[in-house]
């Protein structure tokens, strides 16, 4: 009997049809994927960010070399705000809060903002200065809602911030009191705090800079009280005491524990030196924090 060679030629078995329908519904998926991602793309491209719309209108984006000066939150436009070094999105989305109706009392206000870090606000906050319209009168400001108009009240605020240079004892004072120091709001005052407690107290001003939203300019407003720094029993304390310490390692202190179970207690810094757990550098650090009695 004569074969037709077409016929066996294109000729596919069951498993094989399966595979070819198998394909072509991966196919269409992916070409599906695809188009959704290509319109999503565009749907992008025409939401103009604050930077667009400045040169959109002729105006010339800053650098990115920050230029930071005095502001006010309630009036301050983006072009400004992309010239401190914040992002565009960031920008963008300070703006659409204010214009929800939102009054800013303090710099702390704008940390309220989507997508905003307390770095962001605690590199603003010293420069931040509220008209008085908006910080000691009520204010009134229009607020779309549909078709509605709501208004927004700001009552009288007195501020108890420091007037001239006054030294605040780092290791006894509470928030209240660090906040009353210009450049310090509640992000640094809190990280102020939580760092102090980890450490056992401060015994250097120059430590706060180890909190990273801390700015140089703020030391001269500190003084400390070595007395104050609480030490630990190298040789009794517990895993979670020494852990815990800012300048002890997780891995510092399995060694160290292991040390002692095995050889016995450390009697002084030259016999902790000598377990090679601590470089001297630091032992410098944590001398202060540590006693073998």
């Amino acid at each position: 009997m004569k074969t037709n060679p077409f016929r066996d030629f294109f000729y596919f078995s069951q498993s094989d049809r399966r595979a070819i329908v198998a394909l072509g519904c991966i196919a269409v998926f992916a070409i599906g994927v695809q188009m959704l991602v290509d319109a999503w793309e565009r749907k992008e491209g025409q939401s103009e960010s604050p930077v667009a719309m400045e040169q959109k209108n002729g105006i010339t984006p800053p650098t990115s070399e920050k230029c930071l000066h005095s502001f006010d939150p309630n009036t301050v436009d983006s072009l400004t705000l992309i010239g401190f070094g914040l992002k565009a999105w960031k920008v963008k989305n300070f703006l659409h809060y204010r214009a929800a109706g939102k009054v800013f009392r303090s710099a702390t206000d704008m940390g309220n903002t989507y997508g905003w870090t307390e770095e962001d606000v605690a590199m603003l906050e010293p420069y931040v200065v509220v008209g008085e319209i908006y910080s000691k009168k009520e204010v009134k400001r229009g607020k779309e809602w549909g078709k509605r108009e709501r208004k927004e009240e700001v009552h009288e605020r007195v501020s108890n911030k420091f007037h001239a240079l006054t030294q605040v004892d780092v290791n006894t004072a509470d928030t209240a009191l660090l906040r009353r120091i210009p450049g310090i709001g509640e992000k640094i005052s809190d990280a102020i705090v939580r760092y102090r407690q980890r450490l056992g107290g401060f015994h250097s001003v120059n430590q706060l800079l180890e909190i990273k939203i801390v700015s140089p300019e703020l030391l001269e407003w500190f003084t400390v009280s070595p007395a104050a720094v609480q030490k630990i029993h190298l040789n009794k304390a517990s895993f979670q005491a020494l852990n815990s310490h800012p300048y002890i390692s997780y891995e510092q202190t399995k060694a160290l524990l292991q040390y002692i179970r095995l050889y016995g207690e450390v009697k002084d810094e030259e016999m902790l030196l000598s377990t090679g757990i601590f470089t001297k550098e630091d032992l410098e650090r944590l001398r202060p924090y540590i006693t073998y009695e």
